[in-house]
């Protein structure tokens, strides 16, 4: 063997001993990252939806490493979670039961609020005035989907306005379970700017 075909074989060995290396490493890792095909995949895998329903241990568990990969996506993320596969987010909402909802978005929405709250207290007059300004603008619009929507009073909606713009934080920790799913863009979108003033 001479040596141009030596130095060959030894990078050829030190390139795949590389790539072994990057696999393991990413094989060990795996269930410490997430994405979100991994997130929808995990969903779709859910055991409650096979004809055989999984027991409350399998549901609970399973739950978990749905709500773990979730709140492990950055927010462009789940930007793209949303705009690319928000059907089978839906989907795998309305499977869960009343208390696993609940679970899911105090998991996932919920542990948004304290540093909402925190800056919140740092933003300009001006910037807070155009963050109510946007949730009111949201829960006007699903007040518009709902079936009693049309029916809110003009002083009840003054007083839904009131709450939204003199604690916005406390009018999301007592909407329904379900509106705080819905409004979970916006809870997102204030958590990332809060981030970015905190910096």
């Amino acid at each position: 063997m001479n040596n141009r075909s030596r130095h060959w074989l030894i990078a050829g060995a030190a390139l795949a001993a590389v790539w072994l290396c990057v696999w393991v490493v990413m094989h060990e890792t795996d269930h410490l990252v997430s994405w979100p095909e991994k997130v929808v995949e995990l969903m779709e895998e859910s055991p409650w939806n096979s004809p055989e329903e999984g027991h409350q241990a399998a549901r609970q568990e399973h739950l978990s490493r749905v709500i773990t990969n979730m709140v492990r996506l950055d927010a462009s993320q789940r930007k793209r979670l949303r705009e690319d596969h928000q059907d089978k987010v839906d989907r795998f909402f309305a499977s869960l039961t009343e208390a696993e909802q609940k679970e899911y978005v105090n998991r996932t929405v919920e542990v948004y609020f304290e540093m909402i709250a925190k800056g919140l207290k740092l933003m300009s007059a001006e910037e807070r005035k155009r963050m109510t300004g946007r949730i009111r603008s949201d829960v006007k619009s699903l007040r518009g989907q709902s079936a009693d929507g049309d029916r809110l009073a003009k002083q009840d909606q003054e007083m839904l306005d009131f709450m939204i713009g003199e604690d916005p934080v406390f009018f999301l920790r007592e909407l329904p379970v379900k509106a705080k799913m819905e409004l979970a863009p916006v809870i997102e979108e204030m958590q990332s700017r809060v981030q970015g003033l905190r910096r």
